[in-house]
């Protein structure tokens, strides 16, 4: 008799309870997916570039550009180390397409910090007063701020004068 009275009644209490009880992971679940998304991993911001550029004797100094990737902006907080050596000083750095800051490490050691984003496939630069009449070299690796990859990115540029000759890549 209990059962024909169930069945009359459709789901029972512990019916309804259990299939809420399996439902709450799963509602769960889905909300939080796209939250860890959001914040798992790392941000990609292509391709990026930096070249060293030697200027034009007279007219620009020697330096660096760095240019985004077509597909993302470059974050704030992108950093460029430039060292040199064959010289005491390697000069005071302009910049120029961007906003940035210069620190002084050392007379041949300078710090370049992005202070705002670098859109994407815009180019930054970073010139020296430095003339390359003068014998000396420049080389500078670009890093991205924690949580930012840049797959397939070139990192690295060099500028190397001898006088007589320039060459940078």
């Amino acid at each position: 008799m209990t059962e024909e009275i169930q069945k009359d009644k459709g789901l029972s209490r512990r019916t309804v309870v259990k299939g809420a009880a399996w439902s709450v992971p799963v509602i769960a679940a889905a909300v939080a997916t796209p939250l860890a998304a959001a914040s798992g991993g790392d941000v990609e911001v292509g391709a990026f570039t930096t070249a060293g550029t030697c200027g034009v004797l007279g007219v620009i100094g020697p330096g660096f550009t760095l240019t985004a990737s077509a597909t993302a902006p470059l974050p704030v907080g992108t950093s460029v180390i430039i060292t040199g050596s064959g010289v005491a000083n390697i000069g005071v750095f302009s910049v120029t397409g961007g906003t940035a800051s210069v620190a002084v490490l050392s007379g041949t050691s300078r710090q370049i910090t992005l202070t705002s984003e670098l859109p994407a496939g815009a180019t930054i630069a970073f010139r020296t007063t430095l003339s390359i009449s003068v014998a000396f070299t420049l080389n500078e690796v670009v890093s991205l701020p924690t949580g930012y990859v840049g797959t397939g990115a070139k990192t690295a540029g060099s500028v190397s004068s001898t006088l007589i000759l320039c060459s940078a890549t």
